[in-house]
């Protein structure tokens, strides 16, 4: 404590030129950078997470970043930056300082999704192990038709390289309809349960670029499995739910990039979003079945005027192979449209699928976004004879609430969704 007040002091007077004129020493070399505030996390950590460095020309834009970066490690309660005059002509010494999280986050929430209807959740995550980042967490999720539970360590500086090691054991139970209909008799019904580990290792390439190997290794079984009592045009689809019924191991290796360059929530800043995802399955990893799933998404955000911003965007996949049926393509869950039904499009799934949409929203008040949009989506699969693919789309309306609740309206389909998951809770930072 005796130490904190000086420390906020020195931070205060060296901010006033920043609030007044920006941030002081703009486009000047930063000859070294001093660290404040922090007793339990080491120097070093904290300057690997920002994006300036010791040599770099220092801009206001890269001390955001470094901010973000700081705050995205949740190691932090508070992270101020700024800068003084350094020891050389055309120098600056850029000073941060922190204010420390005494264990980390806790979190419970209320979720609702289409599929599994209302349920709770909870986590938590001790972010600071040995003072070094490192997280140790786990959650633990019940709801109408699932409950889920896991835990995880991450290492986000593993080696001198500072790689990222993730390591993961998770578990979830879901009931599931074969086939979403308002009659009994026609949705059939059958458990899911998977159990597994993952081991996870990447790094950061650069601000907004991640890479990430994993190795997933997942017991699964399928049962309690009722057939529909009345005849539908998805019996191969029944058929292959029947056939599955029993226990069976999966096993992928994953390749997963990103490039993310903001870390406002997904179109409400300008910019352009891109994640390729690509697993193999094989038997000689101790899988069951042998396919390659590939998954790309991007999008493209405009501002237009003042924070309205214009989305163009599309996500596909393709599998080569053949995957059981719980490891296709749906359209839920990441994949769910606005303005329709889980599942209404392609209710078995396949093994290709492209959406396109476009979206135009603006901000309403310091809570809430709205946004119109027109969107479309086609979804195919192999049959043991010929195939069967289906399309749709729609147009419609929505807002994002508290940045995390998005609720869809379908004016062409007459259909209200929510379709992000986390409806409401705390969130905690100790």
């Amino acid at each position: 404590m005796k130490h904190t007040i000086p420390c906020c002091l020195l931070t205060l007077l060296l901010a006033l030129p920043v609030l007044a004129n920006g941030m002081a020493g703009e486009g000047y070399t930063i000859e070294r950078i001093e660290v404040r505030g922090n007793e339990k996390t080491k120097t070093a950590v904290i300057l690997k997470a920002m994006t300036l460095h010791q040599g770099d020309r220092l801009h206001t834009e890269g001390a955001n970043s470094s901010k973000d970066a700081l705050y995205a490690t949740r190691l932090f309660r508070t992270v101020h930056l700024a800068s003084k005059p350094g020891t050389l002509p055309d120098h600056a010494i850029v000073v941060v300082y922190v204010d420390e999280k005494r264990f980390g986050d806790l979190g419970i929430s209320l979720e609702y999704t289409e599929l599994d209807g209302f349920g709770v959740s909870a986590d938590a995550f001790h972010v600071n192990l040995l003072g070094e980042g490192k997280v140790v967490g786990a959650e633990w999720g019940l709801g109408e038709r699932f409950k889920k539970w896991g835990f995880n360590y991450a290492d986000p500086y593993f080696t001198s390289s500072n790689l990222l090691l993730s390591v993961k054991t998770v578990g979830s139970s879901a009931d599931r309809d074969l086939f979403r209909s308002k009659q009994k008799q026609v949705q059939g019904r059958y458990d899911l349960e998977r159990v597994g580990g993952i081991i996870g290792l990447g790094r950061v390439l650069k601000e907004g670029h991640r890479l990430l190997f994993q190795y997933n290794l997942d017991g699964i079984e399928v049962g309690a499995f009722q057939a529909p009592t009345v005849s539908t045009n998805g019996g191969v689809y029944a058929d292959e739910v029947r056939a599955a019924v029993g226990r069976e191991t999966q096993a992928y290796l994953g390749v997963d990039f990103q490039f993310r360059p903001s870390t406002q929530p997904w179109g409400s800043a300008p910019g352009t979003d891109f994640r390729l995802r690509v697993d193999l399955s094989a038997k000689y990893l101790g899988s069951s079945a042998t396919f390659l799933r590939t998954r790309a998404e991007a999008a493209h955000h405009v501002s237009t005027f003042g924070r309205q911003i214009l989305t163009v965007g599309a996500r596909g996949g393709v599998i080569l192979g053949t995957p059981p049926f719980y490891e296709r393509f749906y359209l839920e869950g990441g994949n769910q449209l606005r303005g329709h039904e889980p599942r209404k499009i392609g209710p078995e799934g396949g093994e290709e699928f492209v959406t396109a949409e476009v979206v135009y929203s603006f901000p309403f008040l310091p809570y809430a976004r709205f946004y119109g949009f027109g969107e479309v989506a086609a979804l195919r699969r192999d049959l043991p004879v010929g195939s069967r693919s289906q399309r749709d789309g729609s147009v419609g309306v929505g807002v994002v609430l508290f940045k995390r609740v998005d609720i869809s309206f379908g004016i062409s389909t007459g259909t209200l969704i929510v379709k992000s998951h986390r409806f409401g809770g705390i969130n905690v930072g100790l």
